[in-house]
């Protein structure tokens, strides 16, 4: 079998996945833009294998979808902050369906404690994050918006 730098076998998995699958994800995730022949080349697989296993792992919800990350030259100055909510009641799905609609916020968690939900917000400005947090402050049943900027990413093992 090919590797790619990175790639690991992974055997067990709760849905069925074997390490030939886990190579192709892998592959997947490395660029998700190869074509079904190349990632065949790399598994060693014929083409109609590779395709057949895409296709249970896309039926199986395995793969949820394919997306792009910004290069360098796309990137522009990112303000992030998290947003800590103060609800007035049980109504985080109705503030969810909400906080939705505004492209910023690109993570929210409702979370127990005394703060309801975290939101992850990026935005070019500070004033624009400003316009952000003002657009959270009005929804139904947002009590207190608690904002903190991110000054630097130490690490972050979330993101390819």
């Amino acid at each position: 079998m090919t590797h790619t730098k990175g790639c690991k076998l992974v055997v067990k998995h709760p849905l069925d996945v074997d390490a030939m699958d886990e190579l192709i994800l892998c592959h997947l995730e490395a660029d998700g833009r190869q074509s079904v022949q190349e990632l065949a080349r790399k598994a060693q697989l014929s083409r109609s294998a590779v395709y057949a296993r895409m296709q249970r792992l896309i039926s199986t919800g395995v793969i949820a979808g394919f997306t792009i990350r910004r290069g360098g030259a796309m990137l522009k100055p990112i303000v992030s902050a998290y947003m800590f909510l103060y609800l007035t009641g049980p109504i985080c799905e109705k503030v969810a369906k909400d906080v939705e609609k505004i492209p910023q916020v690109k993570l929210s968690q409702s979370i127990g404690g005394e703060i309801d939900m975290i939101l992850t917000v990026e935005t070019g400005s500070l004033e624009e994050l400003n316009d952000v947090r003002n657009q959270i402050e009005i929804i139904k049943g947002v009590l207190r918006v608690h904002t903190s900027v991110i000054l630097k990413e130490r690490f972050n093992r979330l993101r390819r």
